[in-house]
């Protein structure tokens, strides 16, 4: 139990404190017989009254707040819970260029083709799949290029060895 929860349970306590304080006060004012006196013993029910129902209106709104947050923290939970059942299918490799990304692995396809995720996004936590795009692949979201393949060395056009005109 949190502090929090410390908190609540001993508001809770003191309203149930008070309210045998209030059963007390009431069996008490039987024996009364002075009419100023009584008054005097309902005044301090009411009182009493007061309290508890503040402190119950207090512990609700404190219970409120806190489901809220545990529903919060369920819902984080259930999202990192996800992301790692997702990333578990892929692996991070190496391509040809010496860029990474990350790789769906064999066997993990579940009916989707053989794909490679944006290394900078899956760090995010966002799935991003790499688009071709000549030698590169692109990633739709951050825009990052990863160069697929070498381009071959620039070689310029040869002149043909026999020029006859």
């Amino acid at each position: 139990m949190g502090v929090k929860g410390i908190r609540m349970y001993a508001e809770i306590t003191a309203a149930v404190q008070s309210t045998k304080t209030l059963v007390e006060i009431i069996k008490s004012a039987k024996d009364l017989s002075n009419h100023a006196e009584l008054l005097i013993a309902v005044n301090a029910v009411q009182e009493k009254l007061s309290q508890a129902l503040v402190a119950n209106i207090e512990s609700t709104e404190k219970i409120s707040s806190l489901s809220e947050e545990v529903r919060s923290l369920k819902e984080k939970i259930d999202s990192i819970e996800n992301w790692n059942t997702e990333i578990s299918r892929y692996e991070l490799q190496s391509l040809e260029t010496g860029t990474f990304a990350y790789s769906l692995k064999q066997g993990m396809e579940a009916g989707e083709p053989h794909h490679y995720l944006c290394a900078n996004c899956a760090q995010t936590k966002v799935k991003s799949i790499l688009q071709p795009s000549g030698l590169y692949l692109r990633c739709p979201k951050c825009e990052t290029k990863i160069q697929q393949k070498h381009s071959p060395p620039y070689q310029p056009p040869r002149r043909p060895t026999d020029w006859r005109l």
